[in-house]
């Protein structure tokens, strides 16, 4: 019987890895011209390839049109050009030019490189015809793994032609880290995508459980040699200069600063900043809170954006020991930040992220030292063994938390399916040092196409108070179980149907007594050929907080045990429209009363320069002896001149706060990493009289420089 499996195993092994798929870059003397037409004489010496096949709709069927690829490089480059065949090229949908925009919903080309080769992490980049750059780090095989946030140098230029569209690129090898061989192999794939059709064709890895975020599916490039990363020091001084105006504060502003990024070995890099500053940054969206629980704001400053999956510690939802926004913010109000350096990369089968931020005192606020360390070991083929360590330090105060996690992911279970078992624990250690200061997540998830489901346990005790984390709730332990079925139709107009059976959640407190939990069922959910889709739920909800706690305008909900029953629509139409969106509507028990809420998202582009989109949100909350309702709008216009001259307004209102907050962004990117922003703040209060409460304009330029 054991040689039976043994047998099994390795006919699956040897069927997996025999199919992995090659192309060949070809070394050039005489670099391409990067202009998006494909005339160019040295691109004759490439070795085309066009063998893709379909991943979506059908998995394993020809492409519509014909997409041919070319590859070369140079002693400090690398060139990729694609040429995307379209019988309808006035069709090709083109509409995003912002950089890390929305490029998924226009038709595009996606490229994955694994330039270690060790099926674990992956460079992401994508464009579309307009010439609109997207690039990001992936690791693992899911969303949640990918990191739009890091910017790479390179470059592209697109054409939209009488019998399709072509793209031109250019990769400086700096922009990569990769071990120092020799003879270069790499893992690779490419994607393209016909959004009128919502085809996607695929150069390797496809099947319903593959794609292109599948890198230990991605095939070999192979061909380059003798080439060197070198170690180049980005140096990017900036200044900010500005005024801010309020009934009583008018103040100047007038500050430089530095950041530095410096490949200190082919796999490990430096990032340091002085002075640092985040003028540029879009402001937080104000949300109405009507839980118990604190809400989770997202980062959103460059420095710490950029490799921030090499700090992830999960601890189940947004719970974790290291949360950068506790790094010089302070309940939404901006503490200096003196100087910070951030080291990442990997050695051997190691991968690495330390940080370390100083920041200045203000106010009541005393200069602290914020550090985090953070180690994973390589083990199998795709998983890991990791710890981590967080400290805040102060004065004679320091508090610091530990933590170590485990992840075990097959691509190949069962076949192709997906599989991972997840494990942390951790623990936080403060002056007054309290016992019960342990938390824990264990997980296991079974994401694939057909079947989804996930089976988790977390802990969170009552003295867990991690000072450089985030904690939504403590003091008890919760048990989720989720199953999702989704059988492809590919009929009738209609993509795959989706079945909830169950998404369930409980939440005990310490003694062991049920305080949350949530029974979800989706009977039908629909996704059509066209990107459109519905859905229908309805569950069972249970409360007991066991403190009377104030929500919107002073409301007090009191202490009790409350069920609830509910149900919801949502719709949502396809992004490849001119006019796409979403609509949900839910109706509920609301702690004793009745709840009835409404959220909308709109997005209109008229033109490739000039997009228009809006959201609102409206609960109607009524009890028996009160009733109230809540309003939370945002809207935004864009107007890109073109892929490097970009200016938006973002506006904002609820009628909690009764302010309207104005954002309007500037942005001209002179040169790959330099750029120039004007950012104008404008807060005007309606509770009352419409009068203005606040004003601040700022102008930053950021050069760079490569030495």
């Amino acid at each position: 019987m054991k040689t039976k499996i043994f047998l099994l195993l390795l006919l699956n092994f040897i069927t997996i890895y025999s199919q992995i798929k090659t192309v060949t870059a070809v070394r050039t003397n005489m670099a391409p011209q990067i202009d998006g037409n494909l005339n160019d004489e040295v691109w004759n010496k490439a070795i085309p390839f066009s063998d893709f096949l379909q991943q979506e709709p059908i998995a394993g069927s020809n492409p519509s049109y014909k997409t041919e690829v070319k590859i070369l490089y140079d002693e400090n480059n690398l060139y990729l050009s694609v040429m995307c065949y379209d019988d309808e090229p006035n069709k090709i949908i083109a509409r995003e030019m912002k950089w890390d925009g929305f490029i998924s919903a226009d038709d595009n080309i996606k490229i994955l490189f694994d330039t270690f080769n060790d099926n674990r992490s992956a460079y992401w980049f994508a464009t579309n015809p307009l010439g609109a750059k997207d690039d990001a780090l992936l690791t693992g095989f899911e969303m949640k793994d990918f990191n739009e946030d890091w910017n790479g140098v390179w470059d592209v230029e697109c054409k939209i032609l009488e019998n399709g569209w072509s793209a031109e690129f250019v990769f400086p090898f700096s922009t990569f880290k990769f071990y120092d061989n020799e003879k270069q192999v790499w893992g690779f794939n490419i994607q393209r995508t016909i959004k009128r059709k919502n085809e996607d064709v695929l150069w390797t890895s496809v099947g319903q459980n593959l794609g292109i975020m599948k890198i230990s599916y991605a095939g070999d490039l192979i061909g380059i040699e003798k080439i060197k990363r070198g170690n180049p020091i980005y140096i990017k001084p900036f200044i900010t200069a500005g005024a801010q105006f309020s009934k009583n504060v008018n103040d100047k502003i007038l500050e430089p600063g530095l950041d530095l990024k410096y490949g200190i070995t082919e796999t490990l890099t430096l990032d340091a900043t002085i002075n640092t500053d985040f003028a540029q940054v879009e402001s937080d969206r104000a949300r109405i809170n009507l839980s118990r629980f604190p809400l989770f704001f997202p980062e959103k400053r460059e420095f710490f954006l950029e490799g921030k999956k090499f700090f992830d510690f999960n601890l189940g939802g947004n719970n974790t020991i290291f949360y950068s926004r506790r790094i010089g913010l302070k309940r939404g109000v901006q503490i200096p930040i003196i100087a910070g350096a951030k080291l990442i990369g990997r050695i051997d089968d190691f991968e690495i992220g330390l940080i370390d931020m100083q920041t200045a005192e203000k106010d009541l606020e005393p200069t602290t030292n914020y550090s985090a360390v953070r180690l994973k070991y390589d083990l199998l083929n795709s998983s890991y063994i990791g710890f981590m360590t967080t400290n805040k330090a102060y004065s004679k105060n320091l508090s610091n938390s530990i933590g170590t996690d485990f992840n075990f992911s097959f691509n190949d279970f069962l076949g192709d399916k997906n599989l991972v078992l997840f494990g942390a624990l951790a623990k936080s250690n403060n002056n007054d040092s309290p016992v019960n200061s342990w938390a824990g997540n264990f997980f296991v998830d079974f994401p694939n196409d057909f079947i989804d489901t996930f089976l988790g346990y977390r802990f969170i005790q009552s003295g867990f108070d991690p000072q450089l984390g985030f904690v939504s709730r403590k003091g008890g332990q919760q048990f989720i179980y989720n199953l999702e079925i989704e059988p492809r139709i590919n009929k009738y107009g209609i993509k795959k149907l989706r079945f909830q059976p169950v998404e369930s959640n409980f939440f005990l407190d310490g003694s062991g007594n049920l305080e949350t939990a949530s029974f979800m069922f989706s009977p039908i959910g629909i996704v059509f050929d066209s990107g459109d889709q519905i859905s229908f739920g309805m569950g069972r909800t249970f409360d007991y907080p066991k403190e009377d706690f104030e929500i919107f305008d002073t409301t007090k909900v009191k202490a009790g045990k409350y069920w609830e029953t509910g149900y919801g629509v949502e719709i949502g139409t396809s992004a490849s429209r001119d006019i796409f969106g979403r609509f949900e509507f839910v109706h509920d028990g609301f702690y004793g009363g009745k709840r009835s809420s409404i959220q909308t998202r709109v997005n209109y582009t008229i033109n490739k320069h000039f997009t228009i989109s809006a959201d609102y949100q409206k609960n109607i909350i009524s009890f028996k002896s009160s009733n109230f309702s809540t309003d939370e709008f945002g809207g935004r216009i864009t107007y890109n001149i073109s892929t490097k001259l970009l200016s938006s307004i973002f506006t904002q209102w609820n009628n909690e706060l009764n302010e309207i907050n104005i954002n309007y962004r500037f942005n001209w990117k002179p040169k790959i990493g330099s750029d120039f922003y004007i950012v104008l703040n404008q807060v005007i209060s309606t509770e009352n009289k419409i009068q203005s409460k606040d004003f601040a304009v700022l102008a930053k330029f950021v050069w760079m420089f490569i030495i």
